[in-house]
């Protein structure tokens, strides 16, 4: 069902909360390209068992506050796959967050070891044994109207299947005792802060070599800074504004001053105004000072050898654990924690679950013990156990 007036679609979510739903599926189609910054929200999809519709949200009349009402009710806990993009689409148009929300590719990784994020397709088919047909709408152009059959039908089998699979990783958290670590990571996720994109964080999404000289680094924040802000305020793609690749490309080129950089922006940008290559003048000059203050605490201050033995104990203890090790920490949060630039891993359910044993052998109390055993089916596991060390 395709809604597309403003009354039809007062009259649908006036039905939805009539039956008062415990959950409803929801999904989005938005369109993302190498034009604009902002997603641009297409269709937002959702299911509450009995029934399901589609709301075309770019009919220019249609008023989305009633959609608004429910994903804001309290009661209905709304499921997602993958929700952050998701979020970040309907953020656009509603200006908050839905909450409850429950994510099934966050509920399957604790549940499950897999190798990375876990996308929807392959849950439904794990959990469901239903194969979705993905190629058909893979390049989907979501701002044509009309929109075709096939679009259509993939943008609501979607959340039917989203739907059933709710109950399903319900159950499957309940039995490995993982619920109250999912709803810890449900409360993290509705944080608006992690979804504005602050400029000075920009730098975290170029790949680079991190034990660089210092001084480097500061470029590369600089510069990606003066990217995120100047891509938010024209809603531009950021690579029109510079490419991810220029930025690192100062490192290998050694560019540190200022005037180098800005030589080096105004070959690489086009249709800048003069005053935004200023700001960026005034962007540098403060992560300078910053730098300076924090008298080069950028630089490396960690045992790389310590980082490549928690690495491989952390997979050992997510593969057993049967939980996704993504889901716990990435090598860079990892990295960050034992540096001591991050405490993700020393709070919550994951100091639990590994920031526990990663504190006690930091500390040197304590010591890993580390063996490899061979199963039945000859296949060689690493098996890890954290003692006291009782040397003096």
């Amino acid at each position: 069902m395709l809604i597309s007036t403003t009354s039809e679609l007062e009259n649908t979510c006036e039905e939805l909360i009539a039956k008062k739903p415990k959950f409803i599926a929801v999904d989005t189609e938005f369109i993302r390209n190498n034009l604009i910054y902002y997603p641009k929200l297409s269709l937002i999809q959702i299911s509450y068992g009995e029934k399901s519709f589609i709301v075309d949200a770019l009919v220019p009349e249609i008023d989305l506050s009633f959609i608004k009402k429910i994903m804001l009710n309290q009661g209905i806990t709304k499921v997602f796959h993958s929700c952050r993009q998701d979020i970040e689409s309907l953020l656009t148009v509603f200006k908050c967050i839905p909450t409850p929300i429950f994510d099934t590719q966050v509920a399957a990784m604790f549940c499950h070891y897999y190798h990375d994020f876990i996308g929807y397709s392959k849950v439904v088919e794990q959990y469901q044994g239903i194969a979705l047909d993905k190629i058909k709408t893979k390049n989907s152009d979501w701002l044509r109207r009309p929109l075709s059959e096939d679009q259509l039908d993939y943008a609501v089998n979607d959340v039917v299947h989203l739907y059933d699979l709710y109950q399903i990783l319900c159950n499957k958290l309940e039995e490995n005792n993982r619920m109250g670590w999912f709803q810890e990571e449900m409360e993290s996720t509705v944080d608006i802060n992690k979804y504005l994109h602050s400029p000075k964080d920009a730098w975290k999404r170029i790949k680079f070599n991190y034990e660089v000289n210092p001084r480097l680094i500061l470029t590369v924040k600089a510069v990606s800074e003066w990217q995120e802000t100047l891509a938010q305020r024209y809603n531009m793609n950021r690579n029109k504004i510079i490419n991810n690749a220029v930025i690192a490309d100062f490192i290998e080129k050694n560019v540190e001053h200022v005037d180098e950089i800005l030589d080096d922006l105004k070959r690489n940008t086009k249709n800048i105004k003069d005053a935004d290559l200023l700001e960026f003048v005034n962007i540098f000059n403060e992560n300078e000072r910053n730098w300076m203050q924090q008298n080069n605490t950028l630089s490396s201050n960690y045992d790389k050898s310590v980082l490549d033995i928690l690495s491989i104990i952390l997979d050992s203890k997510c593969k057993e654990s049967n939980i996704s090790r993504k889901l716990v920490s990435s090598k860079d949060e990892l990295t960050g924690s034992i540096s001591g630039q991050t405490d993700k891993l020393f709070k919550g359910w994951r100091y639990d679950f590994f920031g526990r044993s990663v504190e006690s052998f930091l500390n040197t109390s304590s010591k890993f013990e580390i063996s490899a055993v061979k199963s039945a089916n000859n296949i060689t596991k690493i098996q890890s156990n954290l003692v006291e060390n009782n040397c003096c």
